[in-house]
């Protein structure tokens, strides 16, 4: 949200992927249209830089702006059984972008399936969409290199350009 960032935990089922919650799939297949994002022990910071912490906070993901999980926390239940795909290996691509969320800047790389485009992505149903090794850069003047994912609301997004395969 471009008015305050919600740090917290999301709860997932065994194997679930941080992007299926967010577009509401579960292994590909069913579909719920949960229209809020539930998180547990949460920092809110506000634009006016004020933090509060909360047991729980309900998100409207309509508002989101872009998530990014955080590296080096415990993410216990994420992730598969050694030797265990729950989901199939699907051939992908990438495409570095600079995608405009206001107040932010984010320049990384777009992945999708051989034979789509980076159009295909943003006219797609899904809600939230990749992006990796990411740049981040704030109207603020903040900014941030070397994330390695985060997910992008598509309902957000003002524009995006191409910058090449690379």
């Amino acid at each position: 949200m471009s008015t305050h960032t919600f740090t917290g935990y999301i709860r997932a089922l065994r194997e679930q992927r941080l992007l299926d919650i967010l577009n509401g799939i579960f292994a590909g297949t069913l579909r719920t249209d949960e229209a809020f994002l539930a998180l547990s022990e949460v920092t809110v910071l506000t634009s006016d830089r004020k933090e509060m912490a909360v047991q729980s906070a309900y998100v409207n993901k309509a508002n989101i702006l872009f998530v990014r999980a955080m590296e080096g926390r415990e993410t216990s239940g994420l992730g598969s059984r050694p030797g265990h795909k729950l989901y199939p290996f699907v051939p992908k691509q990438f495409t570095m972008v600079k995608v405009y969320v206001a107040p932010y800047t984010l320049t990384g790389r777009m992945h999708y399936g051989k034979g789509q485009q980076v159009l295909d992505v943003l006219n797609s149903g899904v809600r939230f969409f990749p992006l990796t090794s990411v740049a981040i850069s704030s109207l603020a003047g903040s900014s941030e290199s070397g994330v390695s994912f985060i997910a992008v609301n598509r309902g957000q997004l003002l524009s995006l350009e191409e910058l090449g395969t690379t």
